[in-house]
């Protein structure tokens, strides 16, 4: 499993590339929906400040729990797949909603184009 650190790395290299990418749309592309790109700006933020605050997650049982420390292993490691699955799946459902937003700012002739 990538560490907490590599996890928040990636959120905000991920977020800040749709940022860019709308900036560059919005800047560069005659036609496009700038209203449209300022939105999916404002929702990579949301979706960074809220998938950064998620990424901390603590498992709530000590080793005392348990029967033996291969039992606490094993609940601690299923519960933090658990975790970063969710968040995860969250993170990209997300990120597809704001894909297809941005999709939907740039002019059909440019789509056709590429």
């Amino acid at each position: 499993m990538a560490s907490k650190r590599n996890i928040k790395k990636n959120i905000r290299l991920v977020c800040g590339d749709i940022a860019g990418e709308c900036i560059v749309t919005a800047r560069l592309i005659p036609g496009a929906d700038v209203p449209v790109l300022h939105k999916a700006i404002i929702a990579a933020a949301d979706l960074q400040s809220d998938s950064l605050s998620k990424v901390s997650v603590a498992f709530d049982k000590t080793p005392r729990d348990f029967a033996n420390r291969h039992d606490y292993n094993k609940a601690r490691r299923d519960y933090y797949r658990k975790a970063y699955g969710a968040l995860s799946a969250d993170f990209n459902k997300v990120l597809e909603e704001i894909v297809k937003e941005m999709n939907t700012a740039v002019p059909r002739p440019k789509k056709e184009a590429e």
